[in-house]
């Protein structure tokens, strides 16, 4: 059987939407991860061959170790560390040493490390500044192989994959851990972001008033640092979003109007998890105040509020659940077809967010949705 990663229906939706050579890259990348990445990345870290940083002996490396601040007495407090004359490789945000050892701490938090450093370097294999992409998909106009940029005092702010769900739950977090690493040192940070973002990166920065003239936008394949700011890696913590949740929906309150709408997240542009019978879906929803929308094609502030308002957000598996983390006290219906993952149950239960899988009919890459079971659910939250 087939899995639905390299289903037909989703690759032929994915050569339409970014080409046959941008695609080419992407499966080659997806393969390596999920079929070759980690009995080929172990060994060489058993080796000494990948030489790592874990973060017990990050402290020892770094010249400064700040705390963060904060009340959560169940997790370990959230830390900045600061590297002398270290380096960042632009594609994925991961942090090198001067002696070339991968600092765990920017790729994940330590039970999920080796994985996240795997996967990260296959992502810079494929689509960072290496022959192999080049080979596969041409040198990239104005391309500067080989030449590294140099920064001052910086922290990369690239997220591991290029996903609204890893900028919003694990790389935003990191600009109120910085922060606070400027009140203690006194110091400026850069952030270096990547080039080619998607507008919710810009969005992020402009909502939290991050300076433009600290904003590095990274042309070079990598970036040698003078102080390099390395903050922990963000792990789900309540008080990280209700940061976020306050400064994004006190930014512009006026400018956003109240919806009122319970909301369904349509994946219609999406490659995969498209919803089949997406106007059933809709026929029992909108009987229970719920409208449709493509959250992609409006801003982020926009949809902030939009969750902010709901009492039930109901979607497929997707990167569009990812603001629940603007919710108050609403409920998430989350639609499964034949892979279930748990990020947003995880998110749901940081957030105080109520939280209802439903499983689904697969169609391929896409999900089937069961329309009685949905407004029998429905009707059970709305009778509780």
């Amino acid at each position: 059987m087939i899995s639905t990663e390299f289903a037909s229906r989703k690759l032929r939706r994915k050569f339409a939407a970014d080409g046959v050579r941008e695609s080419i890259v992407a499966a080659g990348d997806l393969l390596t991860r999920k079929r070759l990445g980690r009995p080929v990345f172990d060994p060489l870290v058993e080796h000494g061959v990948v030489r790592t940083v874990s973060r017990d002996t990050l402290e020892s490396v770094a010249s400064e170790t700040v705390t963060v601040p904060g009340d959560d007495e169940e997790q370990s407090p959230p830390f900045v560390a600061l590297i002398e004359n270290g380096r960042i490789l632009s594609e994925t945000g991961l942090v090198l040493t001067p002696q070339l050892e991968i600092v765990e701490e920017s790729a994940a938090a330590p039970d999920q490390a080796q994985q996240a450093m795997m996967a990260m370097l296959s992502r810079q294999l494929f689509y960072g500044d290496a022959p192999l992409r080049d080979l596969l998909s041409g040198p990239r106009p104005g391309s500067t192989r080989g030449a590294a940029g140099s920064l001052d005092i910086a922290a990369p702010l690239v997220p591991r994959y290029p996903n609204y769900y890893h900028w919003i739950v694990e790389t935003v977090p990191k600009i109120r851990y910085i922060r606070a690493f400027e009140e203690a040192t006194g110091e400026r940070v850069t952030l270096l972001v990547p080039p080619d973002a998607p507008p919710f990166v810009d969005e992020t920065l402009e909502l939290l008033e991050w300076p433009e003239s600290r904003i590095e936008y990274a042309t070079a394949p990598a970036y040698d640092v003078s102080r390099l700011v390395v903050p922990s890696f963000p792990e789900r913590r309540a008080e990280d979003f209700g940061w976020l949740r306050r400064a994004v929906l006190d930014s512009a309150p006026e400018t956003t109007p109240k919806s009122g709408d319970n909301v369904y997240v349509s994946r219609a542009n999406a490659v995969e998890r498209r919803v089949v019978n997406e106007d059933e879906v809709m026929d029992v929803l909108s009987r229970f105040g719920f409208s449709c929308y493509l959250l992609e094609e409006q801003s982020l502030e926009r949809n902030a509020r939009l969750f902010a308002d709901a009492d039930i957000v109901v979607g497929p598996h997707g990167a569009g659940l990812t603001d629940i983390v603007f919710a108050d006290g609403c409920t998430l219906v989350e639609l499964f077809g034949d892979k279930v993952k748990q990020p947003y149950r995880l998110l749901a239960a940081t957030l105080g967010v109520s939280y209802e899988p439903m499983y689904c009919r697969a169609e391929s890459a896409d999900i089937v949705v069961d329309t009685t079971t949905l407004e029998e659910t429905l009707r059970e939250m709305q009778s509780q």
